[in-house]
């Protein structure tokens, strides 16, 4: 099992955060670095998939919910080319039955729409849940995949979750997020030294965070305009502990040859 880690900012006010009318949506997840929470109540429903292991209340639920994260799953596997990849075990997915019994057994905040612990995900049935599992199960996927956690590549990783969670909003009929921060975005991108280095405390800003708003975009000008097997190989180069410069050249030969190149034309597509 492998953790997730919070980084926290040192300069808050530099994350070009813009106020939120009233409490923000349902976010995807809070950040738990160890232990556990309390398991369903009695006469829970246990059902494995092909990547999932997944407890819920009643068969029907947890059909649907293993579908759901098997579809979400080949997307992921798609957009990102890495089909080569085989994760060590099944993943946990728990779903309470509802917010109430949520936060009861997980402490998590009202925002909170899931909480991952090692290699599992725990969550709630409601509208968000789509793009809650597309982000978390994003963040589980390449952290193994890379089998360490380096933070610079921290918004790699929330690039990409951010990404399928707003496909995974796209196919459910809801409006991406950032739509709001795209004008923002193109008049004062952050410079990439400062973005690379500096990222938000929580997930909770997400929605409303120019951070993850450029994160996104950059992932996906890399996998949309610069190929998917460029990102497998870009993200493989990565995983051997190559340097952005080099994993974008080995990447994306011929079309851009460093982390500059990269940016410059990110800049120019916005």
């Amino acid at each position: 099992m492998f953790l997730r880690i919070s980084l926290f900012c040192a300069a808050a006010a530099a994350l070009s955060c813009v106020p939120y009318p009233g409490e923000p949506p349902v976010e995807t997840g809070s950040t738990i670095i160890q232990g556990s929470f309390a398991p369903l109540d009695a006469g829970a429903y246990e059902l494995a998939s092909l990547h999932f292991q997944v407890k819920a209340y009643g068969g029907e639920a947890a059909r649907q919910v293993a579908d759901l994260s098997e579809e979400l799953y080949n997307r992921i596997m798609v957009d990102t080319n890495l089909f080569s990849f085989r994760p060590r075990g099944l993943y946990q997915l728990v779903v309470y039955a509802d917010q109430s019994e949520y936060r009861r057994k997980t402490g998590q905040p009202d925002w909170s729409g899931a909480a991952t612990v090692g290699n599992a995900i725990y969550a709630y049935p409601g509208p968000h849940l789509k793009r809650t599992l597309a982000h978390e199960m994003t963040h589980l996927i390449f952290y193994e995949y890379m089998g360490f956690m380096n933070l610079d590549h921290r918004w790699v990783s929330e690039g990409l979750a951010v990404y399928e969670e707003n496909q995974a909003a796209e196919g459910s009929g809801s409006s991406g997020i950032f739509s709001d921060l795209r004008g923002r975005l193109r008049q004062q991108p952050f410079p990439m030294e400062q973005f690379i280095h500096l990222v938000p405390a929580t997930e909770r800003e997400r929605t409303v965070s120019s951070w993850y708003a450029q994160a996104e975009s950059m992932v996906r000008f890399m996998i949309e305009r610069g190929g998917k097997i460029g990102f497998s190989q870009f993200l493989a180069a990565l995983r051997e502990s190559r340097s952005f410069d080099q994993a974008v050249a080995e990447g994306y030969p011929g079309v851009w040859r460093s982390l500059a190149d990269l940016e410059a034309a990110w800049r120019r597509s916005l």
